[in-house]
């Protein structure tokens, strides 16, 4: 009788130190969601869903080797589908492609409609240089889903990256024509105009992608943080040669605006398409 009453009590604990986490997530204490899971795998190693959302904490906070910990002992006390897709996309951001490969073939077996697997898999495939495979992947993924975005947008970047660009262009269309506001389709298409020498197309896309997102210079502030600092005086020094230079053709507008817009100048850049999409026209 007293050991039922003590399970009973520990549960007890554990649904209050587990309902205290996930408020504590849902207001953003990440420090303090992370001290209750802790709190409840000292007193229940096997459980599971502390271990999970321990990862998820893991994930967001960019802390993979720990996030990979928690999955995996998370599929140790239950095979779930959550854990093995978390732990693939760990391995994904890795670079370890096998493994992540091994996780996400997991994920299939115990559920073979799995949008997300299919999804990554053919990014997993891509990064392996299987692209036939990476392309039955996508495929699997829009029979599930045939109108879903993200596979849609898989199936254009994999025809950009092997060199199908008419057929490229013609997904990124039909993309577009359904998310005719989305910055990272109009700059897809704005690369595959710049590779077939489409320069008028390539500008029009670059405006639209400056005019829809007003941190477009905060953006390239970010990145160009990111970057050792001789190439960013290169940047700079590219962009000083390509302002001074004399009879600037179309390509060399396209190119300084570019340029502006990665040294933190989209004003200036858009000043430069302008010109550009005034001499296309002309």
């Amino acid at each position: 009788m007293a050991d039922v009453q003590e399970q009973g009590r520990a549960r007890s604990k554990l649904a209050i130190l587990f309902e205290q986490a996930r408020a504590a997530e849902d207001k953003g204490d990440l420090r303090t969601a992370l001290d209750r899971y802790k709190m409840i795998l000292q007193i229940d190693q096997k459980f599971f869903e502390a271990w999970l959302n321990a990862g998820a904490i893991y994930t967001r906070q960019g802390k993979s080797d720990k996030a990979i910990t928690c999955y995996q002992r998370a599929l140790a006390s239950k095979n779930d589908v959550r854990a093995h897709y978390n732990l693939a996309v760990e391995y994904y951001k890795k670079e370890d492609y096998a493994a992540a490969e091994k996780s996400l073939r997991s994920v299939l077996k115990l559920e073979p409609r799995n949008l997300k697997a299919y999804l990554l898999l053919g990014y997993v495939f891509g990064k392996t240089g299987r692209n036939d495979k990476a392309e039955i992947a996508i495929r699997n993924a829009l029979k599930i889903e045939p109108d879903n975005k993200a596979a849609q947008t898989a199936l254009a970047l994999l025809y950009f990256h092997t060199g199908r660009t008419e057929l490229a262009l013609r997904q990124i269309k039909l993309l577009r024509a359904k998310n005719p506001k989305d910055p990272f389709l109009a700059t897809l298409e704005a690369k595959l105009a710049l590779a077939g020498d489409d320069l008028a197309t390539a500008a029009t896309n670059f405006k639209e992608v400056a005019a829809q997102d007003p941190q477009l210079a905060e953006f390239y502030k970010t990145l160009r943080q990111k970057l050792p600092q001789e190439t960013q005086k290169g940047i700079r020094g590219r962009r000083n040669r390509a302002e001074q230079k004399q009879n600037k053709t179309t390509k060399d507008l396209l190119d300084l605006s570019l340029l502006q817009f990665f040294d933190g100048e989209p004003q200036k850049a858009m000043e430069t398409l302008e010109r550009l999409c005034a001499t296309l026209e002309s």
